[in-house]
């Protein structure tokens, strides 16, 4: 595909790899990606001041080879009513400054922000991508429910296209929307070929964001073992049970906590680790979620012991076992770590997640965005209201 694709994200390309960073990377394979962060505060981003003039002027930082990155800068305190028009304001700017500066020529728009509009006045297919269920989870990203359901509303009116990452957002969202909405699910990273002769270590493994999504019920019961856990990720707790419950797990002498570590350092520990776990608690937000470390798991060759998610149900994988209890989700990390995975039985998990990279999400949304030929946006019934969370 010739052309720049615009992708406004609901994270920071600095920051944690998300759904949003390994989508575009994926698509910037086939297209220039014009990627634009979520809007955050100028108080609280350094980098981020040493940048508003280019960031306002539109002028895009090479970050990959076919990715260029615009910041959305925002007042103190962006998100609080009397701001929101100025932060919405400054976002549009930005945008219209850094598209104009496009010379390859616009091809399509996808947008994962639920702060963000769609820009007005371009005339390409416009991609609306669900990542989470942001309804939902207004409240745990500190943002007004109300102005996120505003935002919503208009994305969706302004979309030819609607997607969400699980069969569950999927519903929900049509349901909401009375429109359409195609599943793209996350994926994994391309696929590094395990060794035959791969001997792993009787450790679980726990990778990602540490706050309140995790089932502290089944971390307890984990912690309490003395069965070897190893955790990678930053902690971004906000309430303070989930505060309570996170020192307690991780002062366990027989979990190792070793915060944000690069990539590189992840994917090490996958390689020596037995099973991945994916202890989420069956809450609203986490049954329309899809766990970007289950995949990443399967692809490393891992086994995986989950709690029972929709997500975990579509994958449908032989090698993801479900536990419907704290007790049964630690008798099956129990039994993983006594028959660690061989060589070869690493080549058939990690095969079986082939069909789920990142490279072939971003064909199934370009191939989504290349049966769209309408260049005007699908004008539907005002969406319904969607019953409190």
């Amino acid at each position: 595909m010739n052309g720049t694709i615009v992708y406004i994200s609901g994270g920071h390309w600095n920051g944690v790899p998300g759904t949003d960073r390994l989508l575009a990377e994926a698509l910037s394979a086939h297209a220039e990606v014009l990627w634009f962060d979520q809007p955050v505060s100028i108080a609280r981003d350094p980098d981020l001041r040493r940048n508003t003039i280019p960031s306002l002027q539109g002028v895009a930082e090479k970050v990959a080879p076919s990715v260029g990155r615009v910041r959305l800068p925002a007042l103190p305190g962006f998100s609080r009513p009397l701001i929101r028009r100025t932060t919405e304001a400054i976002a549009r700017w930005t945008i219209q400054s850094a598209v104009g500066k496009n010379t390859r020529g616009l091809v399509a728009v996808v947008n994962s922000s639920p702060l963000v509009q769609f820009p007005r006045g371009l005339t390409v297919p416009r991609l609306l991508h669900l990542t989470d269920d942001w309804l939902a989870s207004a409240e745990l990203m500190g943002l007004s429910r109300r102005h996120v359901e505003r935002v919503l509303r208009s994305n969706i009116a302004a979309a030819d296209i609607i997607t969400a990452v699980s069969p569950t957002l999927a519903l929900k969202i049509s349901e909401f929307s009375s429109r359409k909405v195609e599943v793209i699910p996350n994926g994994c990273r391309v696929l590094v070929p395990i060794d035959r002769q791969a001997v792993r270590q009787p450790i679980a493994v726990l990778v990602g964001q540490l706050n309140e999504r995790l089932d502290f019920a089944a971390l307890r019961a984990l912690g309490r073992t003395g069965l070897p856990v190893v955790v990678l990720g930053p902690r971004t707790e906000r309430e303070p049970s989930a505060r309570k419950s996170l020192d307690e797990f991780l002062s366990q002498p027989n979990v190792q906590w070793h915060g944000e570590v690069p990539p590189a350092e992840v994917a090490r520990v996958l390689r020596m680790a037995a099973v991945g776990l994916t202890p989420y608690t069956s809450s609203e937000f986490n049954r329309s979620s899809f766990p970007l470390k289950t995949l990443e798991y399967l692809a490393a060759g891992l086994p995986v012991v989950s709690t029972d998610l929709p997500a975990t149900r579509w994958i449908d994988s032989e090698f993801i076992k479900t536990a419907a209890t704290s007790h049964d989700f630690v008798e099956l990390v129990r039994s993983a770590l006594l028959t660690p995975p061989t060589g070869e039985q690493g080549r058939d998990i990690q095969a079986s997640a082939q069909g789920h990279t990142w490279g072939a999400r971003a064909v199934e949304l370009l191939s989504l965005l290349g049966g769209h030929q309408s260049t005007e946006p699908v004008r539907e019934p005002a969406p319904r209201h969607i019953g409190s969370t």
